[in-house]
């Protein structure tokens, strides 16, 4: 047997240990969803602030619940078992997409805040008005990351002839149809089997309500998402075949993901890593030159983005509010929202300072040094903090997603809007009445469904040591730990959430094995058990029904 080289027992001992990592990670947040469910507090159908409230979970209703959505699991599988995959997808893509067209379509939602600034700052580059993009205290001079997301908008207007946002929602479905596509995708290159796939579709099934709400969220969490998927499909695929087109697939459109969401950035750090291992095992030079061709396409095109716009409007782009006020923000006392949510003060600094970068970062590492102090000095408001922290990013089972989607007080002047949205029912109660109860209870247990499955299968799979199966637990690591110090939303970790899903679809799968196993067993000691004339009349039947007797 070939003894394996020093590199390779690196890249083994590695692969095993990080998935074992986030197994340990994935299952403790699995018990706490168990335990514990974080909500935002509704007034009729509005949401007034991001404060989340916690409530203990009623456990034996939701085992219960549990059980129910595995025996659907197993019987959408057994329905499906004889037709072909790509048909069952088809079908499930079809009818998720007819309905979030619809829900977009009636809700007619009006975007907001960030989202209403970006639509606004690609509606004046169309018109050339360019005051905004050199002025540092402006809206893009405080967030000039956010220049992909303008751009996008503003092509997509161009090439319509509209600047409609409802355009760029019915655009968000069908980027939603197409992740649902590539994680289908991503779960069938992972495990190579046909009952995983029929699985992983009832729960991207499941997950597709979480698209239904998001959809209407105008960023670029949805688009990047896909460009980010693509990027990962080839990375696995580049781990197969060592194929040089699946790495400037990767380049090209992590690079893309990024422009248009900058935390996708964790995704990219995610494929390096793993891009680096495997050189560790096979010395291929392909494999690290196409690590550093990932990072430089990504350089190039973020330096092309900023170039564009600073020739294209003549001015200079702002640096924007230092990283180290984010930082903050991730640790800052909050006595409005939740702990470690948006608070404007980083923002507040570096406008009062007129885009002073230097000076901002001197006021905003004072600020941490004077937190990190009084956490330390008080190690119950410290683990207080972080629980808060952790507990509302993590264990809200709508992930923020149906508060995206509703009337708060800034749509609220919107008369018009209220009154037509008032006289549709249904559309109140999927945002806060008997509808959104059973969604978020429907939500609360597919949530520690792949929570806790998700972590049997990496915990089954650790010891093979396989570097494919640690690709997207990497991630979900590199959101969990990001979102530790930086600010957070439960939105904010959807897409790392979302890469559970196919470690999900292999437990279960397992389990439905296990069961119609256990189904054929009692069959076939009953029959053992009958009584001889049963049994022969019972083979004669058959017999009868054989294709072979005319």
């Amino acid at each position: 047997m070939k003894n394996k080289s020093r590199g390779e027992k690196i890249q083994i001992f590695c692969s095993k240990y990080l998935l074992l990592c986030v197994a340990i990670l994935v299952l403790i947040i699995g018990i706490f969803s168990l335990l514990i469910t974080a909500f935002f507090k509704l007034d009729t159908y509005k949401y007034t602030l991001e404060r989340t409230a916690y409530v203990w979970e009623n456990i034996p209703f939701l085992f219960l619940g549990i059980l129910i959505f595995l025996l659907g699991c197993f019987i959408f599988y057994k329905i499906t078992k004889k037709v072909k995959t790509k048909w069952v997808l088809a079908i499930c893509l079809i009818i998720i997409a007819i309905s979030q067209l619809l829900w977009i379509c009636n809700l007619k939602f009006n975007p907001r805040y960030d989202q209403l600034s970006v639509i606004e700052l690609a509606e004046k580059l169309l018109q050339k008005d360019f005051s905004d993009f050199g002025d540092p205290t402006s809206y893009f001079g405080i967030y000039p990351f956010q220049l992909g997301i303008i751009y996008y908008i503003a092509i997509i207007y161009k090439i319509f002839n509209t600047n409609n946002p409802l355009l760029l929602q019915i655009l968000n479905v069908g980027f939603s149809i197409i992740n649902l596509f590539l994680m289908y995708k991503i779960t069938k290159q992972l495990f190579k089997d046909k009952k995983i796939e029929k699985v992983v579709i009832f729960l991207l099934l499941g997950f597709s309500i979480y698209f239904l709400f998001f959809n209407v969220f105008v960023y670029g969490n949805i688009n990047g998402l896909t460009f980010g998927l693509i990027a990962l499909y080839n990375t696995l695929r580049y781990l197969e075949t060592k194929k040089i087109k699946n790495i400037l697939i990767t380049a090209i459109t992590m690079a893309i993901a990024i422009i248009l969401k900058s935390n996708y950035s964790i995704f990219l750090c995610g494929v390096i890593i793993i891009l680096l291992l495997e050189f560790l095992k096979d010395k291929n030079k392909r494999t690290i030159l196409g690590a550093g061709l990932i990072l430089i396409t990504y350089i190039i095109l973020q330096f092309l983005t900023k170039t564009s716009l600073e020739i294209y409007t003549n001015k200079e782009i702002p640096e924007g509010t230092p990283m180290l006020g984010y930082l903050y923000i991730g640790m800052a006392d909050n006595k409005i929202m939740t702990s470690g949510w948006y608070i404007e003060i980083p923002v507040n600094v570096y406008k009062k300072n007129n885009g002073n970068v230097e000076r901002a970062k001197e006021i905003d590492m004072y600020f941490i040094k004077e937190r990190v102090n009084e956490l330390l000095r008080n190690p119950k408001e410290l683990l207080r903090f972080y629980a808060d922290k952790l507990a509302s990013t993590w264990l809200n089972p709508t992930f923020q997603t149906v508060q995206l989607a509703s009337v708060d007080r800034q749509t609220e002047k919107n008369k018009e809007y209220i009154k037509e949205l008032e006289s549709k029912p249904i559309i109140i109660s999927m945002l806060s009445g008997t509808l959104f109860d059973i969604e978020e209870q429907f939500l609360n247990i597919f949530q520690s469904t792949v929570f806790i499955f998700a972590f049997y299968t990496m915990y089954m799979i650790y010891k093979k040591g396989k570097l494919k199966f640690v690709l997207l637990p990497i991630i979900f690591l590199g959101g969990f730990v990001f979102h530790v110090f930086w600010e957070t939303k439960a939105i904010y970790v959807l897409q790392y959430y979302y890469l559970l899903i196919p470690y999900a679809a292999f437990s279960i799968t397992k389990l439905i094995t296990f069961t119609e196993n256990k189904i054929k067993s009692k069959r076939s000691k009953k029959m053992l058990d009958a009584p001889k004339e049963i049994k022969s009349d019972r083979f004669i039947g058959k017999i009868r029904k054989s294709k072979f007797i005319m």
